[in-house]
């Protein structure tokens, strides 16, 4: 059976290539563009002209690059994107890809609430309720969090809390949760083994909205005979950085 050849491409295609390229790469000439579209040059063109006439695309020194209706276009679409809506499918791949509870908290007050939960596939699971409250320095999901606040504002949480103790593993000391939190910032992911729950581990990494303070946090978890040598703690901050990409955040280079 003969198979099914594509449509041919129309302005449209065209069109969201040229985005495509331009927000990739910023800049580009019309050979580039050609070359990367596989169109004629005057299709190309042509298309070009009527993208830069509607403020879609601008040109400097030979060079086009995005124009201000394809920022306003950008803008729109961030800003009616939360992380309620950004986080759910990532974050079922991230449970689908371990094997384990995946989480999704944010603050309240000067603890994390879990607004989001997916199981993994094992029989055995980390369980935590939708709503569950979970300490700050205990937990990888909170110190996730407190790592993603500034410097000051994660200083003064800190001096705020209350370190309670819920297993031998939990740190109680201020410089020793600072000490962890730069620890964590370092990584990229935190760590959290037995400090909650005396069986299990969990590692974890925030999420930052569009303007850079952090709109959440991340966390895997499972019992420590099965995960305590995991390498979770990258893929959670990979899930993580990827949230936070779709909500606008750009990482600061450096």
């Amino acid at each position: 059976m003969p198979r099914a050849q594509a449509p041919p491409k129309g302005s449209l295609d065209r069109a969201l290539e040229i985005f495509d390229v331009l927000t990739a790469r910023g800049t580009a000439t019309t050979a580039e563009l050609v070359a990367a579209v596989g169109a004629s040059r005057s299709a190309v063109y042509r298309l070009v002209e009527r993208l830069q006439a509607a403020e879609y695309l601008t040109a400097a020194d030979g060079r086009w690059r995005l124009g201000p209706a394809a920022a306003r276009m950008a803008m729109a679409a961030v800003q009616h994107m939360d992380v309620f809506a950004a986080a759910p499918p990532l974050l079922r791949d991230l449970a689908a890809g371990t094997g384990e509870t995946v989480n999704l908290g944010v603050l309240s007050g000067d603890e994390i609430v879990f607004v989001f939960r997916e199981l993994g596939r094992h029989a055995v699971q980390v369980r935590s309720e939708l709503g569950a409250r979970r300490p700050l320095h205990a937990t990888a999901v909170g110190k996730a969090y407190l790592s993603g606040l500034a410097p000051d504002r994660c200083d003064a949480l800190i001096a705020g809390l209350r370190l309670e103790r819920f297993t031998d593993a939990t740190i109680t000391d201020p410089d020793a949760l600072r000490a962890e939190i730069a620890a964590t910032r370092r990584r990229g992911w935190s760590e959290e083994r037995g400090e909650f729950d005396a069986g299990s581990t969990c590692f974890g990494a925030p999420v930052f909205e569009q303007s850079g303070e952090v709109a959440a946090a991340v966390s895997v978890a499972g019992p420590t005979a099965r995960i305590a040598d995991a390498a979770f703690g990258p893929l959670a901050a990979e899930a993580a950085g990827t949230v936070s990409r779709r909500l606008g955040y750009v990482r600061p280079e450096g």
